[in-house]
């Protein structure tokens, strides 16, 4: 077969651009979540805490604010997945033992 030169790395495709599948709904469970995670985290906060559950509260913490950070620079995917990683720590903390 003929070789071609590709100068530049140029190509003469078409390019493609990537669109998330974010939705504006998809943001308010984000901010659900966040909501319902701090409601949990305020459950606990009177109450003693072993080590494996200050932990958790400091990885619950963690997910929250990087939620906000990536909301907040308009990644709302990443967003929502930390969200949802926050709610389900959260709720396992505050199950009853």
């Amino acid at each position: 077969p003929p070789k071609k030169v590709v100068t530049n790395g140029g190509s003469e495709e078409p390019t493609v651009q990537l669109v998330g599948g974010a939705t504006p709904a998809h943001a308010d469970s984000t901010e659900q979540l966040v909501a319902a995670s701090e409601e949990n985290m305020k459950k606990v906060a009177g109450r003693e805490l072993n080590a494996s559950e200050q932990d958790m509260v400091g990885q619950i913490k963690q997910f929250l604010e990087q939620s906000k950070e990536a909301n907040a620079s308009g990644d709302v995917e990443l967003a929502h997945k930390l969200a949802m990683k926050a709610h389900m720590l959260s709720d396992e903390l505050v199950k009853p033992q």
